[in-house]
């Protein structure tokens, strides 16, 4: 039959029917299946989830909560699901919270991103990073939010801690800055709002005690400090004045002042006497010991500056009398040169005479520091050309015996009828204590960053070092297990071999004896033919074989079980003398299955001593080396290690590859910890960093030569006979 006969379209429409109808009965079901199992995968991985997982209605209530997201913020599931969850947002990210849910209700968006703040039922804060995104109906109105919630408190409390750190440490370098150009009273100011500021405080007060000690005066307080509090001298830091201690209160309570409920109250001590009482309050978390520190620091800044201060004013004050002062006073006439026309006695403390001075040996310009000549010059330059009628300045002056030393230069201009200077008066003060001290706490800033930096690269060489020691204990755990088989294998194969033998005698002895009675035995062509068909000649010559082929595996088994023990070295970590050679080969063949397919090993070894040494932790430097070498070989090529003796006291290492090298910008940043060229999950970036440091801890030397597309060397140097106690010194 043909396309073309009469019926055949109408059966090929029948038979497309039936297969139509066919598939509309089984595909439901198949999809039905797919369905319930995605749905089952689905509910196994929210339920396990490490995070919060939840979804949410668009009135602000949960749909369904995870055990995660009620670990996170400490509400059971029938709790969550039936509360407004915008009732445990904290109060300060509700608004940002409603606007961005909002936005995503009118269409804007779909996906809410954002860090914010959750309260738990004991009142604690948990930071979180919340990502939700809105599942829409086909009309495009959105049906719920699907939410993903991460815990990062300890992440913020940690960039807390150290921001608050950083923001102690500027605000304790700026003090002496900002006092320069206020007075005492909006000093004082200042200082008291940088601590409310750094404590998150509503209330600060600085309190001045007479000499006698007997009477507190309020001297300052901040802009936000309610007035009652400006009129009401009388409160704890009274018990301060008297305790000369200071006071942390976070459950204050007292009719006198009853809207203060949380303080900490520092004392200002000097020659034993309170002189000052700086005090802040009302945060709305309670202070800890660390705020007490702040607050103290900032309050004996505060008072060293004021004391300055007031000495600076009494200082100006006693120009009058020019040489009872210890301030250098001096007149300069506005001409070239800037001649000295008067000069204060005490400039004597500097080295200098005020007749040489104002005889131009040397001249004023000479003694300037060369470093700040041009900078002060321009400086007056300045000043003098927009009117002012004085000026500031900070510079340094070389002293006669050629000493530096820092000056803060206060000068009034002295200017004729017409406008144009004549005279320049000023008084130069000695700043050289306050400078180191500024430039000391901006040293201890760096310091402390730089340690924090060094501590954080301990704390993960010391984990990395941890996990490699845990996988060697793992690895002689193994050994061990297997030495116990492998022996008794080992025994029982030679036994098997031995009773073999016997076998193959005692059927030697029945052919000879069946041979030898020919005729009379009856059996014997049955025999011969049945050692034919089993190819009994073969199988003899053959077992001899398989039982030496079973020896020759087993002992590679048993050495590849001694280099396990070897690499691993569980336990040794004190120092002895190693044999080079044996860790590498040990390493060699415990990475040999990273590297059989694609490298042809090479070695080069040359006589070389016994080394002192931690041998287990040299050999993870072999490995991270031969394990580089092997990654950086992408096809076919050769890795080769070569060892050879330096000098009387030095062995060196090398092991090169023929791999496609490391760019040279990459190449000065192979040993920083967590640098790596690898992709995302193929490496941590510390196999180099720890290697660099064990060699350094056995005072050797760690380098690398490298050219793209041909290849890396890395040239390990050690001692022979290391100095062990600097070697302990540099134990992270």
């Amino acid at each position: 039959m043909t396309l073309t006969e009469p019926g055949t379209e109408s059966t090929l429409i029948w038979l497309l029917l039936a297969l139509i109808g066919l598939l509309a009965l089984i595909l439901p079901g198949l999809l039905q299946n797919r369905l319930q199992r995605e749905k089952r995968q689905f509910r196994a991985f929210f339920e396990q989830a490490m995070v919060g997982m939840a979804r949410s209605t668009i009135d602000r209530r949960w749909i369904e909560v995870n055990p995660a997201l009620c670990r996170i913020l400490g509400y059971s599931q029938d709790f969550l699901t039936q509360c407004d969850w915008i009732t445990l947002t904290h109060p300060e990210d509700r608004e940002h919270n409603l606007q961005l849910l909002n936005a995503a209700l009118a269409g804007e968006r779909d996906e809410i991103l954002l860090e914010k703040r959750f309260l738990r039922p004991d009142g604690s804060i948990v930071f979180v990073n919340l990502a939700a995104r809105a599942v829409r109906l086909n009309n495009g109105q959105v049906d719920y939010f699907t939410v993903v919630i991460e815990d990062i408190t300890q992440r913020q409390l940690a960039e807390r801690q150290f921001a608050n750190q950083v923001n102690r440490s500027l605000a304790l370098i700026e003090l002496p800055q900002q006092a320069e150009t206020l007075n005492e009273e909006e000093f004082m100011l200042q200082a008291l709002e940088r601590a409310e500021s750094l404590t998150a405080s509503q209330i600060a007060l600085l309190h001045v005690v007479n000499d006698g000690g007997n009477q507190i005066l309020l001297k300052a307080c901040s802009r936000k400090t309610p007035e009652s509090y400006r009129s009401n001298p009388a409160g704890p830091w009274n018990d301060v004045a008297s305790t000369a201690s200071p006071l942390l209160i976070n459950a204050f309570a007292d009719e006198e002042l009853p809207t203060l409920h949380r303080l900490v109250s520092v004392p200002v001590i000097e020659n034993q006497h309170v002189r000052m009482i700086f005090s802040v309050a009302n945060r709305r978390e309670d202070y800890d010991h660390y705020d007490v520190e702040t607050v103290q620091l900032l309050a004996n800044e505060t008072w060293r500056i004021v004391r300055r201060q007031r000495a600076d004013r009494d200082l100006r004050l006693a120009m009058q009398v020019v040489n009872a002062s210890p301030v250098v006073c001096f007149r300069w006439a506005a001409s070239n040169g800037w001649p000295v026309i008067f000069v204060s006695e005490n400039v004597s403390q500097w080295g200098y005479k005020p007749e040489q001075l104002q005889s131009g040996q040397p001249d004023f310009a000479s003694i300037v520091h060369p470093d700040d000549l041009v900078r002060v010059g321009d400086e007056v330059m300045r000043h003098t050309a927009a009117g002012a009628s004085g000026y500031e300045q900070e510079y340094r002056l070389i002293t006669a015996d050629h000493r530096v030393i820092w000056v803060v230069d206060r000068t009034k201009v002295t200017r004729d009828a017409h406008g144009l200077p004549v005279f320049y008066d000023g008084v130069l003060t000695d700043i050289t204590e306050r400078k180191e001290q500024q430039l000391l706490i901006a040293d201890n800033l760096a310091h402390q960053q730089q340690l924090n930096k060094r501590l954080e690269d301990a704390n993960n060489q010391l984990l990395q070092s941890e996990k490699m020691a845990s996988i060697g204990q793992l690895a002689a755990g193994i050994a061990h297990e297997l030495n116990n088989p492998i022996g008794f294998v080992h025994s029982n194969l030679g036994t098997l071999s031995g009773y073999v033998d016997d076998l193959m005698t005692i059927l030697d002895a029945y052919a000879d004896a069946a041979a030898r009675q020919g005729e009379n035995c009856p059996n014997l062509k049955a025999i011969e033919q049945l050692r034919e068909e089993r190819d009994f000649d073969f199988l003899r010559d053959d077992i001899f074989k398989l039982l030496a082929e079973s020896k020759d595996g087993l002992g590679r088994v048993r050495k590849i079980v001694q280099d396990l023990k070897t690499f691993a070295r569980v336990g040794e970590q004190e120092w002895q003398e190693a044999d080079l050679h044996q860790g590498l080969d040990s390493t060699l063949n415990i990475v040999w299955n990273e590297l059989k397919y694609k490298c042809q090993v090479v070695k080069e070894y040359d006589e070389i001593p016994p080394v002192f040494c931690l041998i287990s932790q040299l050999n993870q430097v072999f490995m991270n080396l031969l394990v580089n070498a092997g990654h950086a070989i992408e096809n076919k090529g050769t890795i080769t290690i070569r060892t050879r003796r330096l000098d009387t006291d030095r062995v060196c290492i090398e092991i090169a590859d023929t791999g496609k090298g490391i760019p040279p910008e990459n190449l000065r940043r192979i040993f920083e910890p967590f640098f790596t060229t690898k992709p995302v999950g193929q490496g941590t970036g510390l196999g180099l960093s720890v290697s660099y440091n064990i060699v350094q801890r056995h005072q050797g030397q760690l380098s690398v030569d490298s050219e793209p597309g041909h290849g890396t060397t890395f040239r390990i140097t050690l001692p022979i006979h290391p100095d062990t106690s600097a070697a302990q010194e540099k134990k992270p």
